[in-house]
């Protein structure tokens, strides 16, 4: 029986990062770190792209949960292969040194001409690739040792070909560079989305992006790759779903729109105490928005934002507040009053007395002026 290498990939889990727009707590990343390192122990290798760890100032009890989790994982005899991204170098740009105590097998700290990890089962050889991710070691540089085995790359790359920045701090690796290295397999960190590259239908490489999100453009399902190597070749490759916590966003253009109806049914449908469910309404709005219908969606989500950037009608606005037992009812009830008996000066504008309203009911004056000076 022809023997086999199963890899586990991740990169990007941030675990220590602060991030007041997601709210994902802290105790739900952690979750997902131990729920991959649960997966890592059915697997001969881990490979880590780099961020595991947002930054070297994160606290030790998060260091001693990541010391923990790797030593399970070495007593289940599977090896861990790390690169260190951004978030794991200190200000200097070289490794920090609590990265030497978390327990990994292989921490890649040295230049590109730095001997690989290699690792054998059975009749299987196997040789992994690597540098830290600071822009100034050359990923190009890189060369295959020997003829035999499977060859793989661990980087924590920028592989956004078409951008163009020159203060990115880690390296930038063009298409030209993967073929150069010839190397069998490619796993990248640094980009949070997943991503696959292929040479015709053959897959060389992947990104698995960040296991738990970090901001709003990540979001939905998020991911570790498990892979199988199988006589020096990619035979199989999986996506696994790990994260604790999904992200979702919508924005609404209410132009053309006559009621909240599409608002319900996206909230009726998407409801999880794992999700964090971010509303933008926006465009010009004909109708009620009714805040206490939308709130009682609060309970059905981890977290609800709904966030209304609308321009509403006078007429919506007039409908929504004039029935309050309030100074701005009564305002509102007056100005139907003058609208039903066409008082109002024809030279006025509709649509900006409705931006004007708006701005006043929702934000006070002070906004208002604001809003007058930047016209």
């Amino acid at each position: 029986m022809e023997s086999e290498i199963k890899i586990l990939i991740m990169s990007d889990l941030h675990l220590g990062i602060r991030n007041d727009e997601i709210h994902i707590p802290q105790y739900a990343r952690n979750s997902t770190f131990r729920r991959i390192m649960a997966i890592a122990r059915v697997h001969d290798m881990l490979l880590i792209g780099g961020d595991l760890i947002d930054n070297c100032s994160v606290d030790g009890d998060i260091i001693d949960m990541v010391k923990t989790e790797f030593s399970k994982v070495n007593d289940a005899n599977t090896r861990i292969v790390y690169t260190p991204g951004i978030g794991e170098l200190n200000g200097e740009g070289t490794i920090a040194s609590l990265m030497y105590d978390l327990n990994a097998s292989c921490i890649f700290s040295g230049s590109a001409h730095a001997t690989p990890y290699q690792f054998m089962k059975d009749d299987q050889k196997l040789y992994i690739y690597g540098v830290p991710a600071a822009a100034g070691y050359d990923i190009s540089l890189i060369k295959k040792i020997s003829g035999d085995g499977f060859h793989i790359g661990l980087f924590h790359v920028d592989f956004d070909f078409d951008r163009n920045n020159n203060e990115q701090l880690v390296y930038k690796l063009q298409k030209n560079d993967i073929r150069a290295l010839g190397l069998d397999f490619y796993a990248f960190g640094f980009c949070h989305n997943f991503r696959m590259f292929k040479i015709i239908d053959r897959i060389i490489g992947v990104c698995p992006g960040s296991p738990e999100a970090t901001s709003f453009d990540e979001m939905g399902d998020r991911y570790i790759i498990s892979v199988t190597i199988k006589d020096n070749k990619l035979h199989q490759i999986k996506r696994l779903t790990v994260n604790s916590m999904k992200l979702h966003q919508h924005r609404f253009d209410c132009s053309g729109m006559t009621t909240m109806g599409p608002i319900k049914e996206l909230l009726e449908n998407n409801k999880s105490k794992k999700m964090i469910q971010k509303i933008i309404i926006s465009g010009g709005r004909d109708f009620v928005l009714h805040e206490n219908e939308l709130r009682k969606y609060q309970d059905y989500f981890f977290k609800l934002d709904i966030i209304d950037e609308s321009n509403p009608t006078v007429e919506s606005l007039i409908e929504e507040f004039q029935y309050e037992n309030s100074l701005r009812g009564e305002f509102y009830k007056i100005l139907k009053e003058h609208i039903d008996r066409n008082d109002i000066p024809h030279d006025i504008d509709e649509k900006d007395l409705a931006r004007s309203l708006n701005t006043i009911t929702r934000k006070g004056f002070h906004d208002l002026e604001e809003w007058l000076c930047t016209m």
